[in-house]
């Protein structure tokens, strides 16, 4: 006997969440630079995250913001969890679905 699929609501799925996490820390810069309103961060010249920032290919390809914390966090979050709920939404779409 075939067992029967729980069906989950669509924003209990963790790929739905990670994703949502991702965009609403987006907003959340977009509107700091928007208005102004930048957290007084330490200085991260010297600092390997400061040398990270100051490297060529970050200049070059990761400048969505102008300020350097801001690009490194979405980065950061970028890894952390839009790609893994990519990777859920795209085994959710392809997995193999119970017709039951």
């Amino acid at each position: 006997m075939a067992k029967k699929q729980k069906h989950i609501p669509f924003l209990k799925r963790p790929w739905v969440s990670s994703i949502g996490v991702f965009i609403l820390s987006q907003i959340i810069f977009i509107t700091f630079e928007v208005t102004g309103w930048i957290p007084n961060y330490r200085d991260i010249g010297g600092t390997l995250f400061g040398r990270i920032t100051e490297s060529s290919i970050f200049k070059d390809w990761f400048t969505f913001y102008e300020t350097q914390h801001f690009n490194l966090l979405t980065i950061f979050f970028g890894i952390v969890f839009l790609v893994p709920g990519i990777l859920g939404a795209i085994k959710n779409v392809f997995s193999p679905r119970s017709t039951i």
